[in-house]
């Protein structure tokens, strides 16, 4: 098995990228794609998906891309090597490889989502598979995933990021908050860009200035700056200090729930299969 990785060996401790030995390989090439971030803490998470999907897809050729362009040019100030989809995508063409699977690693099939079908793949045979949060099997497995981090009798809150410019990508993000909000007390879902937006931050306070005690979930692969500012922040509009709790915690992100995981893996073994 080969690994293609977009970031240098001390990030994520997988060798550099090298080209393949074997260009006769029939089954398709893998292409692990997510938004990134720039934290390094929180990249360590691509680390443990990278673990993760090799033994599960071991003997696969796997790649990685970011599709944010503003992450790919702040590692690359910082000496971090990055590639774009479309890089990976040319990388593996000239190579020799006909197939290729790309699989999102987004929360909500949005507008990052959609890029990956703007990718020029001409001369190949692609498929894609879902980002996690694609249909309502997916919900329903997400919100038993993330049950284990819900602390009964605490405000808990989950963070999404949610899409500002484009409303019409929070579909199934409103669709989740409406059935996990439904099926759990005392729990919230909030975003930091369009809805569900940030109005149950006030009904997170009010229950947690009763229990003392506030939960913030990351509905996000990485529990990058948005976390590690926006909610965890010392800046007095922060949603920790909104919501005031004298106790609070944070989960861990999505990245490493490997019940999340078995959701983007069935997810990729779907794309998988219709190449096969």
């Amino acid at each position: 098995m080969k690994c293609r990785i977009l970031m240098g060996k001390d990030e994520c401790g997988c060798s550099a990228t090298q080209p393949m030995e074997n260009t006769t390989d029939t089954r398709p090439a893998i292409v692990l794609v997510a938004f990134g971030t720039s934290m390094p803490r929180a990249r360590r998470v691509f680390e443990y998906i990278d673990r993760k999907a090799r033994e599960r897809f071991s003997g696969y050729d796997i790649s990685w891309a970011f599709t944010s362009t503003v992450i790919r040019n702040k590692l690359q100030s910082q000496g971090v090597v990055t590639y774009s989809l479309q890089e990976v995508v040319d990388r593996l063409r000239t190579e020799g490889v006909k197939m290729v699977v790309f699989q999102s690693l987004h929360v909500a099939p949005g507008q990052e989502f959609k890029a990956i079908g703007n990718v020029d793949t001409s001369g190949m045979t692609i498929a894609v598979g879902d980002a996690l949060l694609a249909s309502g099997r997916d919900i329903e497995a997400v919100i038993n995933a993330v049950e284990k981090d819900i602390i009964p009798g605490a405000a808990n809150v989950l963070v999404a990021h949610g899409n500002d410019k484009y409303p019409e990508f929070n579909k199934q993000l409103i669709r989740f908050t409406e059935q996990i909000e439904k099926r759990f007390p005392d729990t919230w879902v909030c975003s930091v860009e369009g809805q569900p937006g940030t109005d149950s931050l006030d009904k997170a306070r009010v229950c947690a200035s009763s229990s003392g005690r506030g939960n913030f979930i990351p509905l996000m692969v990485v529990a990058g700056d948005h976390i590690m500012n926006d909610v965890m922040g010392d800046e007095n509009d922060s949603w920790r200090q909104v919501v005031a709790a004298e106790n609070t915690s944070c989960a861990e992100p999505l990245g490493y729930n490997n019940a999340v995981l078995d959701i983007y893996f069935r997810h990729l073994e779907t794309a998988l299969a219709t190449l096969a």
